[in-house]
């Protein structure tokens, strides 16, 4: 339970960020002797540590580099969505974007597909 807790700011960040920041949590946890704030992680806790070490593609830096580019051509959302699946080719990619509003030319998403291909 989280009294008197509030979300001050909210911004959309890779799997990739998100397995850099909570890594930073386990070192502290592994340094205190297997507890912060005198409790040990929670199952909830178990499950995402588990989830960004499976699923993160890339490092925290190729990541926030990846969707700093792909800002060029998408919103700061769509491309943390794109970079978290790493679509492969412009069928995946159209996927993704299937339940947005307008569309995107072929040249925009092909020009996002040699974008991830670099980083692959």
């Amino acid at each position: 339970m989280m009294i008197g807790k509030k979300v001050i700011d909210t911004k959309p960040i890779t799997i990739s960020e998100a397995r850099e920041i909570l890594m930073k949590k386990v070192e502290e946890k592994a340094d205190e002797n297997n507890e912060v704030d005198g409790r040990q992680f929670t199952y909830e806790q178990n499950l995402t540590i588990d989830y960004v070490n499976k699923f993160a593609l890339l490092d925290a830096e190729d990541a926030k580099e990846l969707v700093s580019k792909l800002e060029e051509y998408l919103t700061t959302v769509q491309a943390v969505k794109v970079v978290d699946l790493m679509p492969e080719d412009l069928d995946d990619l159209r996927l993704i974007f299937a339940k947005e509003r307008g569309t995107f030319e072929t040249e925009t998403l092909q020009n996002v597909l040699d974008l991830l291909d670099q980083y692959r």
